[in-house]
């Protein structure tokens, strides 16, 4: 009888933990997890997204420059963070206007930074900026010009700075230096 007992425990107990085990895997099939898709943003509105950019600066390293083939240039360095303060990346279109100090336009660029593959080739990953060269078709450039840059937002907000942007004394030493430019022999 006793023998009888031990066994009948023995099933009762495993019987038991069959039905806990089935209960649980009911549980959790009736509740499927959702999945997570990588590069996609969380659902709901782009409003929500907390990592969008609210804020825009010309990074200090912005600077006239002079190209290999000695066409002067810019070297714009765009910088976006978002609501806490962290650079960020963003997306939209980028307007980029360079005016002399009296409000006349020199000139103007756009850079589609909804394309993927623009917003990835300009993303500096060191400086966490947005680097763009601008060419300067008019070589007449003043030597001090204000630059201002717009992103205007998938939702059309826009984001705006300013900055002005003056030549270095530094950039014209380095050039007098570079050989074959020298004037003293």
């Amino acid at each position: 009888m006793a023998l009888m007992d031990t066994v009948l425990k023995f099933w009762f107990r495993r019987f038991l933990q069959t039905m806990a085990a089935s209960v649980c895997m009911t549980a959790m099939l009736g509740c499927p997890p959702k999945s997570l898709v990588p590069g996609k943003l969380p659902t709901g509105s782009i409003e929500q997204y907390p990592y969008k950019p609210v804020e825009l600066s010309i990074h200090p390293l912005s600077r006239y420059w002079t190209s290999p083939s000695g066409e002067k240039e810019i070297e714009a360095r765009i910088e976006f963070l978002d609501r806490d303060g962290y650079p960020t990346r963003g997306i939209g279109r980028l307007e980029l206007s360079l005016k002399d100090l009296d409000g006349r336009d020199v000139e103007s660029w756009i850079l589609p930074l909804s394309n993927f593959e623009t917003n990835k080739s300009h993303f500096d990953r060191i400086t966490r900026t947005y680097l763009v060269r601008l060419s300067l078709p008019n070589q007449d450039v003043p030597s001090k010009a204000r630059l201002t840059v717009d992103l205007i937002g998938p939702d059309g907000k826009t984001l705006r700075a300013s900055e002005t942007l003056k030549e270095s004394d530094h950039s014209a030493s380095l050039e007098s230096e570079q050989p074959g430019l020298s004037t003293s022999n």
